[in-house]
């Protein structure tokens, strides 16, 4: 189909957003043309209050599902918009990935329904024309549907097919493919597509897991228990966090099975002193604290005001009193007297959460990855500065790649003779254990994906 002209999309541009498709439309739109983050936006639209949780649940689908396979999406509609999906205005291009998505993905939606509803978009957005254009493209497509090209038949290079089939980037399936084969490489790139789980961290502070879970069920809720921490609930339903029984009490926090299982490596003891040296938003600043009853100081480190501020609120609503929110570049933080415990969660690519941060797949590059290595080995070298002998010193990433983990705090271990490494499974469970680190795949462990290393001082 021939893509035509749009000559004026002022007037559409500044339309509020009128439905649960629109709003959705509206977030696709932002993350195309001006890199908004896809979480932030989904959450300033569902805490406004306008929405059904019905249609709540049906934008974070929408969204998150057509941001997570737009390679795909892209792909498909290439066959069919001439001279390409790209010379189209980014509205009328976002109704088609919009349309798509719930043809090929959303059995509960019917397919003349979503056409339907695209045209409308297409024409609120646009013009006559665009409308038509969005009808036919997907009106053929959906006549087509049982004939619809396939990426792994119609693209000879192999890794480049999977990339586009599985919706990755290429140098990611390359960088996958290369370290754990074709058939481990799928199964990561299948469970970076499902919908994950919602996970609370119970605050113990406060209540327990059966409490809780009893207490969601009868909202109608639908949980179950964590598959590896005692303190994870794993919310099945659609749900808005902010609004569920407990949240404004301070009886969980937000937070995966694999950040809490980064946590319980430090294990700290009632009186002790204990630095996050990357604390925001809290998370695991909270955990430490309450799995020794508050008992003990922790400091609590993040060098943005704003994101100190939610650590703050956290620590307000988990009920927590012995946090000390301290504003500061953890690289370059002096404390006078040496810590207990130190945790060093540091920023990283962040290729482990790619299946819960639709868009961040689209954002990462190789290089992007490999600039965060200084960052990560100054963190560590802060934080190992600030232990006492004897001490322990926690590091963790939500990543799997080596250059940010093992690699990294071997090498570590070979330039500081004063640390030494101890096996994680004396802490969690050993099946998410490797060479005495702790390492999770989404394929392997139903968790965002992670590494953790607990290091002891010697002394």
């Amino acid at each position: 189909m021939m893509a035509r002209a749009e000559p004026n999309t002022r007037r559409a541009r500044v339309q509020e957003p009128k439905t649960a498709r629109e709003v959705a439309l509206y977030i696709l739109y932002h993350v195309d043309t001006r890199r908004a983050f896809a979480d932030l936006l989904l959450t300033q639209s569902l805490k406004q209050g306008a929405l059904e949780p019905r249609d709540a649940a049906l934008v974070t689908e929408l969204v998150n599902g057509t941001l997570r396979w737009r390679a795909r999406l892209d792909w498909t509609l290439d066959h069919y918009v001439r001279p390409g999906l790209d010379t189209l205005p980014p509205w009328i291009r976002n109704v088609l990935r919009l349309g798509l998505y719930q043809i090929l993905f959303l059995d509960r939606v019917p397919p003349h329904a979503a056409v339907d509803e695209s045209v409308k978009l297409a024409r609120r957005h646009g013009h006559a024309g665009t409308a038509g254009l969005v009808n036919a493209v997907l009106r053929k497509i959906l006549k087509e549907r049982s004939e619809l090209p396939d990426p792994e038949h119609e693209i000879p290079e192999r890794t480049e097919a999977l990339a586009v089939a599985l919706s990755h980037p290429h140098w990611i399936v390359e960088r996958w493919q290369r370290r754990l084969g074709e058939e481990a490489t799928r199964a990561l790139l299948e469970a970076d597509n499902r919908s994950p789980d919602l996970c609370l961290r119970v605050n113990t502070a406060r209540t327990d897991r059966d409490t809780l879970r009893l207490a969601l069920e009868a909202k109608g809720i639908e949980v179950e228990a964590g598959r590896w921490s005692r303190s994870t609930l794993r919310v099945k339903s659609h749900v808005i966090p902010s609004e569920l029984p407990g949240f404004s009490q301070g009886q969980f926090f937000i937070q995966d099975e694999s950040e809490t299982l980064v946590g319980e490596l430090v294990r700290a003891q009632p009186g002790e002193t204990v630095l996050d040296l990357c604390a925001a938003p809290g998370g695991k600043s909270t955990q430490i604290q309450e799995s020794r009853g508050d008992q003990g100081r922790l400091i609590a480190v993040d060098p943005d005001p704003k994101r100190g501020s939610r650590i703050s609120e956290n620590v307000e609503r988990m009920g927590l009193s012995g946090i000390e929110v301290v504003i500061a570049d953890g690289r370059e933080l002096s404390l006078p007297h040496p810590v207990d415990r130190a945790l060093v969660d540091a920023p990283c690519s962040g290729l482990g959460v790619l299946g819960r941060r639709a868009d961040a797949r689209w954002r990462k590059t190789d290089a992007s990855l490999r600039a965060m290595i200084p960052l990560e080995t100054s963190l560590l070298e802060s934080g190992a500065r600030a232990v006492k002998p004897g001490g322990v010193l926690v590091y963790g990433v939500c990543s799997f790649e080596p250059e940010e983990g093992v690699n990294l705090v071997r090498r570590f271990l070979r330039e500081h003779h004063d640390f030494e490494q101890e096996d994680a499974a004396t802490f969690v469970p050993k099946e998410t254990v490797t060479d005495g680190f702790l390492l999770l795949y989404p394929h392997v462990h139903g968790t965002d994906g992670a590494f953790g290393a607990r290091l002891r001082r010697i002394g």
